[in-house]
């Protein structure tokens, strides 16, 4: 395909999908999600039992849930301030300047696993999400600015399927680094390589953000408030005016049973070792890399057939499919290759479940203030994700239900969606076709 054809402008005035912009914003949003995983993994695995900081104060007496909190903490503080700076600057400029942040955040990665010191691989946990709860409006709202509103579908697809690949590469390179840090779980060895790869990814990713063309701030009297959360009611007001605000609910609400998912299938992955045995960080990873890969090939195809425009059927199709495969996971022999494959039908499914939802929230917010209703999504999005991990852990450790339990509660969360889409669908509809 020639050059002027990537450039092809169609009638709303932007180009097409693949043009240097989205090009470059995909480079930019695959290194960042390797960079963000990549950290999480291996303080995730470096405080679990076993690991080089188990024996700290974090790892005995909050362990792995503190490095959840470290991640979704800071996007339900700083998600609004987000929002307001997407729409206050130019986008590409807030680019610019964020993914700058990032390199020095690495440094501090590179330097807190070289002296070994848990707190300070905390800290630099906290700011660079906090850098990412700031990035998320910004890079999601300029997707409309980088494609024709008529694509919006494909080019979210091949977002998510980049991102995807990254959460998934990102979480099984921080494993394979963690066992390089640390072979035994107590001794530290080559203690630069993980803050190296960091640094890597950061920087990988702020070269693109140059080749981003030009663009001017859709808001630029907006005076961005002090108070990091006073967008958020203004937002809801008026998302809640039109359907968005249910749109944003119940692309949300998949975040709830995708946390759930998540947290439930490492444990489903020990289960399949022998008694005693221990489960190697990369294996306790397969299962959620099988959902990751599969989720991003499933939103890739959804963009794919939605080229000339979002469809209605896929959403309750999505959901339907998640609650099929997630009640087979539950009724099912707990076996590596049948969970893989019900694994990988349920991302499958999720892709044309979330695909059209975050594509409708892009096209019908307006344009001056697109970024504050993305930021006030993301904000929700955490929230029902952080609700999620809260349900799993009292549903499997409080109440000591089993995991293939909790995907049977899942697929009643996912049931309970589709019904809800299938009773709205003709408004659904009828909202995509006045686009």
């Amino acid at each position: 395909m020639s050059h002027s054809a990537l450039e092809e402008k169609p009638s709303g005035g932007r180009p097409e999908v693949w043009n240097r912009g989205f090009c470059s914003l995909m480079l930019m949003q695959f290194a960042g999600a390797m960079n963000d995983n990549i950290l999480r993994g291996l303080i995730s695995v470096s405080v679990a039992t076993g690991g080089i900081w188990a024996a700290t104060a974090v790892g005995t007496t909050l362990g792995t849930p503190v490095v959840g909190l470290c991640l979704t903490v800071p996007f339900l503080l700083f998600s609004g301030w987000g929002g307001q700076i997407a729409d206050r600057y130019s986008k590409r400029s807030m680019m610019i300047i964020l993914k700058m942040i990032e390199t020095p955040l690495a440094i501090l990665a590179l330097v807190a696993f070289i002296l070994g010191s848990v707190n300070l691989a905390l800290l630099t946990l906290v700011l660079i999400a906090t850098q990412s709860a700031f990035y998320g409006p910004v890079k999601y709202g300029v997707i409309a600015e980088l494609v024709d509103r008529r694509r919006l579908g494909p080019a979210n697809g091949w977002i998510s399927m980049a991102t995807q690949i990254a959460i998934v590469g990102g979480s099984l390179l921080g494993a394979v680094i963690s066992d390089w840090y640390a072979p035994d779980g107590t001794h530290y060895h080559l203690v630069w390589v993980p803050g190296v790869f960091v640094l890597f990814f950061a920087l990988l990713g702020l070269v693109p953000t140059f080749l981003i063309p030009r663009l001017t701030a859709k808001d630029p009297t907006l005076r961005v408030a002090w108070n990091p959360f006073a967008t958020y009611i203004p937002s809801l007001r008026q998302m809640a005016n039109g359907p968005i605000l249910g749109v944003a609910l119940a692309w949300a609400g998949f975040w709830l049973v995708g946390m759930i998912a998540l947290s439930a299938l490492p444990d489903l992955q020990t289960q399949l070792a022998p008694p005693g045995a221990r489960v190697s960080p990369v294996r306790a990873m397969l299962l959620v890399s099988v959902l990751g890969i599969f989720s991003g090939i499933g939103s890739a195809l959804c963009g794919w057939l939605s080229r000339n425009g979002v469809k209605a059927i896929h959403v309750p199709l999505g959901a339907a499919g998640m609650t099929i495969f997630f009640f087979l996971i539950g009724i099912t022999p707990v076996s590596f290759w049948s969970i893989a494959g019900f694994a990988a039908g349920g991302g499958f499914c999720a892709g044309f479940y979330l695909i059209p939802l975050w594509t409708l929230i892009q096209d019908r917010s307006p344009d001056e203030e697109r970024g504050r209703y993305l930021g006030t999504a993301n904000a929700i999005s955490f929230a029902f994700m952080t609700v999620g991990a809260v349900l799993y852990a009292l549903w499997s450790k409080a109440f000591g239900l089993g995991v293939s339990e909790v995907f049977l509660l899942n697929a009643g969360l996912a049931f309970i969606g589709c019904m809800i889409f299938l009773v709205r669908r003709k408004r659904l509809a009828g909202w995509v076709q006045e686009n």
